[in-house]
């Protein structure tokens, strides 16, 4: 499947990079008007973009025309943390070789492994930190935005630097060669499709796995197709619900599925209803109504094709079949 290259070789020297730290799917989507603004005031219209390896971006960006090209910076943990970070970014910079770089966080190592790599335009957060004296170049974020979202964070961060934003949008461009997968393995199912997602990073903001049996039996009555969308962890479970789930629409697990054959199957569906996660972010960036459940957490509310659930106190468990159903009754 396409990807942007990566070898030195292929890639031209003296771009701009920007450097997302951030480690999830959500966080790589809430960025991308970010990138796009940044890229359109480069001379190329595009940038080298440096993620985690857990945003998938390489797979998830494929079809995007603003990024160059996209390197893998792993997660540090240990004493040695901040110098092997610092390492890490420095050796990325002397082998890219950027005129400048963009660090969409607060934190210092990567702005002094730029610095110390000759990199003489440094942009990032600041917030207070050590890139308020001379690792990077202002205007900087102020401190007092330390416990904002990210999402209100990257909208300041644009607005100082004069980047133009028109929308926060994601509006991600899926990957013609998994468009294609998806029609070839998917395309005779019936309508409407339905997409569950049913995983999350963290137990706290899972709804019930039996509560989604229950919303397939009550959405039955509409024919279709469901599709069960969560980790390789899930699958197991999934298809111990799905053989208990009613007859009355097509139930199909694609726990199997890569993201970026998962997030063509959502530009390709007619609703997805799933908890607040990657898959959440992923099917309102390729712009098809996203029912997020969120229990008692705080929703998100950057794409108008969001539609935050908020269940009474008590957390995911709390959150009713009948609420949901009639929400996405309302959707198909």
């Amino acid at each position: 499947m396409t990807q942007p290259p990566e070898s030195p070789a292929t890639v031209p020297l003296g771009m701009v990079m920007v450097y997302m730290p951030d480690r999830g799917v959500g966080d790589l989507m809430w960025h991308l008007p970010t990138l796009r603004a940044i890229a359109a005031r480069a001379l190329e219209g595009k940038v080298l973009l440096a993620a985690r390896p857990s945003s998938r971006a390489r797979e998830l960006l494929a079809g995007e025309p603003c990024v160059e090209a996209v390197d893998y910076l792993d997660y540090r943990a240990g004493t040695f943390r901040r110098q092997v970070e610092i390492l890490d970014f420095y050796k990325l910079c002397r082998r890219r070789r950027p005129r400048s770089v963009w660090i969409l966080e607060k934190i210092d190592p990567p702005a002094i492994g730029a610095a110390l790599a000759g990199v003489r335009e440094r942009r990032g957060f600041g917030l207070g930190h050590g890139q308020e004296r001379w690792l990077t170049h202002g205007p900087h974020l102020p401190r007092a935005m330390r416990p904002a979202h990210r999402i209100d964070k990257l909208a300041a961060f644009e607005e100082a630097h004069g980047l133009k934003v028109a929308s926060r949008e994601p509006a991600l461009t899926p990957v013609p060669a998994a468009l294609e997968i998806v029609e070839k393995r998917f395309g005779d199912l019936p309508r409407p499709w339905v997409v569950y997602g049913v995983g999350a990073s963290e137990p706290r903001r899972c709804w019930p796995l039996d509560r989604f049996t229950s919303l397939s039996a009550a959405l039955s009555d509409l024919g279709g197709t469901h599709f069960w969308l969560g980790g390789p962890g899930d699958s197991a479970r999934v298809k111990f619900e799905m053989a208990r789930a009613d007859r009355g629409a097509v139930n199909v697990n694609v726990c199997d599925l890569k993201l970026d054959v998962g997030a063509a199957l959502m530009a390709r569906a007619d609703l997805f209803i799933g908890n607040d996660s990657g898959p959440l972010n992923l099917a309102a960036s390729v712009g098809i109504p996203a029912i997020g459940l969120f229990g008692d957490s705080p929703p998100l509310e950057y794409s108008r094709f969001l539609r935050p659930i908020i269940g009474p106190r008590g957390g995911m468990t709390s959150l009713s079949v009948e609420s949901v159903t009639g929400i996405a009754r309302l959707s198909l």
